[in-house]
């Protein structure tokens, strides 16, 4: 009878919890950023420079970097190499990320 109560209790509320970490990224330096959003992206540019967004970041055809605008959002990369965001798109920010310790 526990057990269903457990159950039932975790269907009402959502499910099981899920992890979630910010991505981090080494620069050109070898210093590892991070993510200051929990479920935020960093990517490294083409120059070596780490940037970070709300949610997921990927690199476009000339190497520049985009992230989702929305906490948690994907981002993924088109056939013609331009980068396309859950919620929209947004260039990456090096304000957005913190260094890890």
């Amino acid at each position: 009878m526990f057990t269903l109560v457990v159950i039932g209790v975790l269907v009402v509320l959502g499910g099981l919890p899920v992890p979630v970490r910010a991505a981090c990224a080494v620069s050109s330096l070898g210093i590892v950023y991070c993510a200051k959003y929990p479920t935020g992206g960093a990517e490294r540019d083409d120059t070596g420079t780490v940037l970070c967004g709300k949610g997921e970041c990927r690199r476009d055809q000339r190497g520049r970097v985009y992230c989702s605008r929305i906490e948690g959002g994907g981002a993924g990369v088109d056939p013609q190499g331009f980068v396309r965001c859950l919620g929209g798109c947004e260039p990456g920010s090096r304000t957005l990320c913190e260094e890890a310790q």
